[in-house]
């Protein structure tokens, strides 16, 4: 399961940042079309919002993967280590509901309802702009399986290191 992790975790990463890297490219090619070349381009606007859809939701995936989300500590902290451990079940848990029954369920009936609306400039079913939460919600259901199983509970020791 760790290997999976890793590999997971790498793909993620890789795929943040392209996502990330593309879209400052394209802001940057927007920027030079509206000053330079005075020829402002509608589709690099949409593009670029489309993108931090994508990106905004597979890296909240990631981010719950690493056990990386906000959260208050104060119950944690003055827990025992079975006590925290039964915390994180918990949290866990509904992670898992979460990405099931909102993201998945709630996010494909989203994506197959605008299937039929047609974005302005780029001409495409906004259906896959809307597909990212379900793909985010598969990967989180995936990592907070992988969560549940871990042993090592989160701490605000080991997000310092």
């Amino acid at each position: 399961m760790k290997a999976f992790r890793n590999v997971l975790d790498k793909v993620m990463e890789i795929l943040c940042s392209t996502i990330l890297a593309v879209m400052v490219l394209v802001v940057l090619y927007q920027v030079f079309a509206r000053k330079v070349l005075n020829n402002p381009n509608t589709v690099t606007e949409e593009l670029v919002r489309f993108c931090l859809v994508w990106v905004s939701m597979l890296a909240s995936a990631y981010v719950a993967g690493k056990k990386g989300h906000l959260c208050v500590t104060l119950l944690s902290d003055n827990l025992n280590e079975k006590g925290r451990r039964f915390l994180e079940i918990i949290v866990q848990v509904l992670f898992l509901l979460f990405a099931a029954v909102i993201m998945i369920y709630g996010g494909w009936q989203a994506s197959l309802v605008t299937m039929g609306q047609i974005s302005p400039s780029l001409s495409i079913p906004m259906g896959y702009v809307y597909l990212a939460v379900p793909v985010s919600g598969a990967i989180m259901l995936v990592y907070s399986l992988m969560n549940l199983f871990d042993r090592t509970p989160r701490t605000v020791e080991s997000e310092a290191e």
